[in-house]
């Protein structure tokens, strides 16, 4: 009799324990923290009130004519949605040419410039390098029922119309399919240092990339100082660091620096705060006539990182980015 009446008290008790399962918004894909389930036994489940589902938001994608801006608006689609914390895009969508990070001029939220990430950060759960390490995160918002987000690249992109997308509001963070860059309209392709430098320059177009001057390690240099710099080292004296310096500036003037930006920091790195002129010197020749040439140190210093930059690092990135050059030439 005691058994039965055990039976009766663990079944009344068990049905009276279940629980509601989690609403899941169709096509969207829900990420919760793991200690969620870790301590379920212990502590509360998220509250209702706190969580969000991929279908509280209307998203409209729309697309400049040459592909370069992209405009995300992002407006709720019912009052009670949470406010967004990160909205995050994969750019991955063209294999070796898709967009990256480093292509994106600049971007706004509502107007206002912001400062956007490469990587998730701590805390939004939403683990988008399990897609993918090509992806763009917009910050916090402000509270508001619509905000409209502003992606501006150096180039035109096709559309993808199936690029994977995260928000994270409350405490959930929903992945979905949005629009976004896909491949490239035109191909890169950057001016040689010929073009840009020595008497050709003036007659061929290069003095209209040469509009907004030249900058490289902070210093601005104009198109006749440049010439002057080519004229110097391509006389007796000559140094292969200083044609770094020229390579460097030939993607920059074409504006596909961010195509070797691993180079262009470099180069940039050593060149930093160095005026080219100051290091001019007087070399004399075996008839004892002189000449100019450029004095460079075999290596720089950073006071503030206590990063070294030496000439056969410098050396080095300037053939790798001659090698970019030769395959991307501008026909």
């Amino acid at each position: 009799m005691k058994k039965i009446i055990l039976l009766v008290v663990v079944a009344l008790f068990t049905f009276s324990c279940s629980t509601e399962p989690l609403a899941t918004d169709s096509g969207a894909i829900s990420k919760t923290n793991d200690s969620t389930a870790k301590f379920a036994s212990s502590a509360k489940s998220p509250s209702a009130a706190s969580t969000s589902n991929w279908g509280d938001y209307n998203i409209a994608v729309s697309v400049s004519t040459d592909g370069s801006e992209w405009t995300y608006t992002i407006t709720k689609a019912k009052s009670s949605a949470k406010t967004l914390s990160h909205f995050i895009i994969d750019l991955n969508n063209c294999g070796e040419d898709s967009a990256t990070f480093g292509d994106i001029l600049w971007a706004t939220v509502n107007g206002v410039p912001t400062d956007l990430s490469p990587t998730e950060g701590k805390g939004t759960t939403c683990n988008p390098q399990d897609t993918t390490n090509n992806f763009v995160k917009f910050p916090a918002f402000s509270a508001a029922s619509s905000w409209t987000l502003v992606l501006k690249f150096d180039r035109g992109y096709e559309t993808f119309i199936s690029a994977a997308a995260w928000i994270k509001a409350g405490t959930s963070c929903n992945q979905g399919v949005i629009s976004a860059p896909g491949c490239p309209k035109e191909d890169y392709c950057s001016f040689s240092q010929g073009f840009f430098f020595g008497n050709g320059s003036e007659k061929n177009g290069a003095s209209d990339l040469w509009a907004n001057g030249l900058a490289i390690g902070g210093i601005s240099y104009t198109q006749e100082q440049g010439n002057n710099a080519w004229d110097i080292d391509r006389g007796p004296g000559g140094d292969i660091t200083l044609n770094a310096f020229f390579q460097l500036a030939a993607v920059r003037l074409s504006g596909v620096e961010s195509q070797v930006a691993t180079d262009a920091a470099i180069i940039d790195a050593y060149f930093n705060g160095m005026d080219i002129f100051s290091k001019l010197a007087i070399g004399t020749k075996g008839n004892n006539s002189t000449y100019q040439y450029f004095n460079l140190p075999a290596s720089v210093t950073n006071t503030l990182t206590n990063v070294t930059t030496t000439t056969a690092m410098v050396d080095a990135a300037g053939t790798r980015i001659a090698e970019y050059i030769e395959t991307h030439h501008c026909q």
